[in-house]
């Protein structure tokens, strides 16, 4: 995963290790250098590229909004996120293979009701591994932004920068904490859908650490135990015509009740739309695109229609395999779907998610690695659906 999806995961999206990434990124890692207070910086799943949901990869960090109609899910009352990242434990043998899930699901969500609003308001409750020690991550991209400039003054600008790519792609790479620690908090969007409304943001940090094991505990508590998270909450309001999904910067809360809902049509456009992507150069394969996009758009306001398009065309796929049924970190249960990739150094990452098909909702998603003792990321998607007021939930 990358800076994308774990900033978010804009921590930390999964394609953001790359050389290429780390350079388009500059300006972001300097404008964060400089930000008070900074954003905790999040972990990064040690990947090429985001996940994304199919034979690919799972996740996705990426909120994305638009107009599906997917129905209210309230958490369970008396039910509330550990702190910790425990596995995800199966309740009951898989019944269903995974294109049967998917399948139903798409029943599901061609008989719900559509509906809309002036906002579509999102609640997820995110678990993720932080990458570093923020102050002092931070205070080296002072110290290479400061240096940078000493070379821009008395020689070229041009190689300056360029040196200072290599620099910041080196810190990303060397920045990793020698232990696995964990941070929470639960964010929640508003996202306008006339154009020049006001979105909002309310991230609330837990301001707290859990750790993979006791060990690790050790390793932190042996570094100097550093505060590697703020807690607190933040509000951020802006009128940014804001995209729904990385991949697919043409997504917009405006169009994407749009998208075809017809499932070879729909079809047709993913592919359009991947190969139109930003990231069009590089390697990601197609199933890897599909399983981000996928994730982005479970989360969003899009058409009932489109739902059940979407479900359809994952279970065309190959590369998902059926886990049985799981709850997720509020008690609810549903089918849970895995997909694995390796990853950069040998391991093998796996992409979970967890579908109910009864209501066709996305209701988490995780990614993990081998004998890890908990997962890189998981998000729990608490609440979503059309409200007419910033502030007011469903």
């Amino acid at each position: 995963m990358t800076d994308r999806m774990f900033a978010q995961l804009k921590p930390a999206r999964l394609d953001e290790l790359t050389e290429a990434a780390h350079s388009r990124h500059r300006a972001d890692d300097l404008a964060r250098a400089f930000r008070t207070p900074p954003a905790p910086l999040k972990a990064a799943v040690p990947f090429r590229r985001r996940p994304l949901l199919l034979s690919g990869g799972l996740v996705a960090a990426g909120l994305a909004a638009a107009v599906i109609v997917a129905p209210h899910v309230a958490p369970q009352p008396g039910s509330a996120p550990s702190a910790a990242l425990p596995r995800t434990v199966a309740t009951r043998p898989a019944a269903l293979d995974a294109r049967s899930v998917l399948l139903a699901a798409a029943e599901s969500a061609a008989r719900t009701p559509a509906s809309t609003g002036r906002y579509w308001y999102t609640r997820e409750r995110t678990f993720s591994r932080v990458r570093v020690d923020e102050d002092a991550y931070v205070a080296k991209l002072k110290a290479l932004a400061a240096e940078r400039d000493r070379r821009a003054a008395s020689g070229s600008k041009e190689a300056a920068d360029r040196w200072l790519d290599a620099q910041v792609s080196k810190l990303k790479k060397t920045s990793d904490l020698a232990y696995a620690a964990y941070s929470g908090s639960t964010d929640e969007s508003w996202r306008a859908r006339a154009k020049g409304d006001v979105n909002r943001n309310v991230r609330r940090s837990d301001g707290k650490i859990t750790f993979g094991s006791p060990e690790d505990e050790e390793k932190w508590r042996s570094s100097g135990s550093p505060r590697l998270i703020k807690g607190g909450r933040t509000v951020d309001d802006d009128r940014l015509d804001r995209v729904l999904s990385i991949d697919n910067p043409s997504l917009t809360i405006r169009n994407v009740d749009r998208l075809p809902t017809g499932e070879k049509a729909f079809g047709r456009r993913l592919h359009e739309l991947y190969r139109a992507r930003p990231s069009g150069g590089t390697d990601e394969d197609f199933s890897v695109y599909l399983w981000q996009t996928a994730v982005d758009l479970l989360n969003a306001p899009i058409t009932p229609g489109t739902r059940a398009a979407l479900f359809r065309v994952l279970a065309g796929e190959q590369g998902l395999t059926a886990l049985g049924e799981r709850a997720d970190s509020l008690g609810r249960t549903g089918a849970a779907l895995a997909a694995t990739e390796p990853g950069d150094h040998g391991e093998s990452i796996e992409y979970r998610i967890i579908v109910d098909p009864g209501s066709a909702r996305l209701l988490q998603y995780e990614v993990a690695g081998d004998g890890a003792s908990a997962p890189y990321l998981r998000v729990t998607l608490e609440d979503a659906g059309w409200v007419d007021a910033l502030g007011r939930r469903p």
